[in-house]
């Protein structure tokens, strides 16, 4: 996080009539910080028009100390952090104190609620400036972000050469795993989906015992993390021609949807604009009742993240440049198979750079 944007932040806080900010939401708080921790509970900051807090407990006292330089780490006695805000607060002045509605337990609000009984007040917001400033990627960020979606890419190349029928669901997912940290990954950004044949037609498939056939659709949702950074990519192939002429019209009509989206992606369109380039491609084609899932989102410290592309979005919120955000289109027919295909793009003012490299073909000859 640069001292700029820390500042932008300052700003923020000052004009939302507040003394300081408390966040909690893990990859904000190691946004803020520049200590990627995003385990739950293991650290929050305090953020005001002087201070910059980090907290967090003796287990990582060191690492934060030494990832997080510029920050007043404080350990909190018996981890009681409502306490520990309660005494900065009496000692720097605050007397409102902003929070993440949507990041903080009701157990801990109640516990910072009585802490600063007298003390101070507490202001709940459901966005902050922060979520803002992560929809745009500062130039070591997207350096990160390639570095995973190029080992994941190659991941990919690995699977494709390494890949035979007979396979388990599992072997795939278990090799994922390995190959991305052996390529220097942190591990993947997310428990990988492989999904051949029938259980193609679960998105979120969880991989199973099932045995990979020649001629059936096999879906791999797969991403590596690297310092942090969440990479994010799919594609279905098929171990030889596949085994019905329909898989193949469905899979190019999805294939279709994900281009023309990215071809229409530009910065300024609102996230239902840019997810109706995927899904009119398929509505036309008569699979609109097999969309069953938003065309996109961002990527970065969080494998889903804001701007969203989906029919909710909000139609005031606009794709900035500098976004990293996926176009995902897929079509999923219960009892027979499914595909889908997903690209990582980065928003420019004119239209999209693709990041993701890997093939789109199908067909896996054998």
């Amino acid at each position: 996080m640069s001292q700029e944007s820390i500042q932008q932040f300052r700003a923020w806080i000052t004009e939302q009539g507040l003394d300081a900010f408390y966040v909690t939401q893990p990859q904000s708080a190691s946004y803020l910080s520049g200590w990627l921790n995003d385990e739950e509970g293991a650290g929050s900051v305090v953020v005001s028009a002087q201070q910059q807090v980090l907290l967090t407990n003796p287990l990582y006292s060191e690492v934060a100390a030494r990832e997080a330089p510029g920050w007043n780490v404080v350990i909190p006695t018996g981890r009681n952090y409502a306490n520990a805000i309660a005494s900065l607060a009496q000692e720097h002045g605050w007397k409102k104190i902003g929070f993440e509605s949507v990041a903080l337990s009701y157990a801990s609000y109640e516990q910072l609620q009585q802490a600063g009984e007298g003390i101070f007040t507490l202001h709940p917001f459901e966005e902050t400036i922060v979520n803002t400033l992560r929809y745009v990627k500062q130039p070591y960020e997207l350096e990160l972000l390639k570095h995973a979606i190029a080992i994941t890419d190659a991941t990919f190349a690995h699977l494709c050469q390494w890949i035979q029928p007979g396979m388990t669901e599992k072997d795939v997912e278990w090799e994922i795993s390995r190959k991305m940290v052996e390529l220097g990954a942190d591990g993947t950004s997310f428990s990988s989906i492989v999904a051949s044949g029938p259980n193609g037609s679960m998105p979120h498939a969880i991989p199973g015992q099932r045995q990979i056939q020649r001629g059936e659709l096999i879906t791999i949702d797969m991403g590596a993390r690297y310092k942090g950074y969440c990479a994010d990519m799919t594609r279905t192939i098929c171990l030889g021609e596949p085994a019905e002429p329909r898989m193949k019209e469905v899979y190019e009509t999805v294939l279709r949807a994900m281009k023309t989206c990215e071809q229409g992606l530009h910065a300024g369109l609102s996230g239902r604009e840019a997810d109706a380039l995927a899904r009119n491609v398929l509505a036309e084609a008569g699979l609109a009742e097999y969309y069953i899932h938003s065309t996109g989102h961002g990527v970065g410290l969080e494998i889903h993240e804001n701007p969203a592309l989906s029919q909710r979005a909000p139609e005031d919120v606009k794709l900035p440049v500098g976004s990293v955000v996926t176009v995902e289109p897929g079509v999923y027919i219960p009892g027979w198979t499914g595909t889908r295909v997903e690209d990582c793009v980065l928003v420019k003012e004119d239209g999209v750079e693709v990041l993701t490299q890997s093939p789109t073909e199908l067909v896996i000859q054998r």
